[in-house]
């Protein structure tokens, strides 16, 4: 039963790992200030939005080794747990941001001007 926990626990700093490599992702022209515009023009906002996903980052990529470790097997397959799961979402997030962005693209090439 503990295990099921563990997991789920897994599964949700691994959502919120997600979410945080997919919001570099998607904003990352904005840490580029030649690209800003509008409300996030502002130098102030944009290291918000930076801190707050560097402390989401962070603070996410320690909870999926924490709770790889507390599953009951081998501390290598413990290891590998945590790496797969770091790797495995962070190429999925990039994989999704590029599908978005050219999705994006796509749909503004088809617009009449």
């Amino acid at each position: 039963m503990f295990v099921l926990f563990d997991a789920g626990l897994l599964l949700a700093a691994v959502l919120v790992f997600f979410a945080s490599v997919l919001g570099y992702f998607l904003l990352s022209n904005v840490f580029q200030s030649k690209r800003r515009r509008g409300l996030l023009s502002k130098d102030g906002f944009t290291f918000l939005i930076a801190g707050g996903l560097f402390l989401t980052f962070t603070a996410s990529y320690m909870e999926i080794f924490a709770f790889a470790f507390r599953l009951p097997y081998p501390v290598f397959v413990d290891l590998g747990i945590g790496l797969l799961a770091v790797f495995g979402t962070s190429v999925i997030a990039y994989k999704f941001a590029t599908r978005l962005v050219e999705n994006r693209s796509r749909h503004r090439k088809r617009l009449p001007a």
